[in-house]
């Protein structure tokens, strides 16, 4: 799943985007990630706010830490929360009942990205796309 995390340092620390580094940790603050730079903007001119938009598994939780090569000194933590997105693109993104294979394929809000795909079942439990009583993930 596309994530986009933002962090706002202040405007003493803008022009920086080249230092800022972000860190992903797991709930029990195990490093997911090594610290990168990599997609790292400033959001607008002068501003000292910070982003990155990177790709997550759907079933990731915990936190990402936001550190200055630069300013040794300054970090930001911020929770990483899926479900709102997750939701989110369950309700707002297109889904497609593919018959061939009777499953459901849910998608981001893009209408592109695979986001979740479930085995439609009949009331027997066998595969159906036309009388389905339940959703299992594929």
């Amino acid at each position: 799943m596309k994530i986009n995390q933002n962090v706002n340092f202040g405007s003493s620390l803008s022009g920086i985007s080249g230092s800022i580094r972000y860190q992903l940790f797991d709930t029990k603050g195990v490093a997911y990630t090594t610290a990168s730079n990599a997609g790292v903007y400033e959001v607008g001119s002068s501003t000292g706010c910070y982003g990155v938009e990177f790709n997550l598994s759907h079933q990731f939780s915990g936190s990402i830490v936001w550190t200055s090569t630069e300013y040794p000194g300054v970090s930001a933590i911020e929770t990483v929360t899926l479900d709102q997105k997750m939701v989110r693109h369950m309700t707002v993104g297109r889904w497609k009942i593919m018959v061939d294979t009777k499953e459901m394929v849910f998608y981001e809000e893009d209408g592109v990205t695979e986001l979740a795909r479930y085995s439609l079942l009949d009331r027997n439990e066998s595969p159906s796309f036309t009388e389905v009583f339940e959703r299992v993930r594929g």
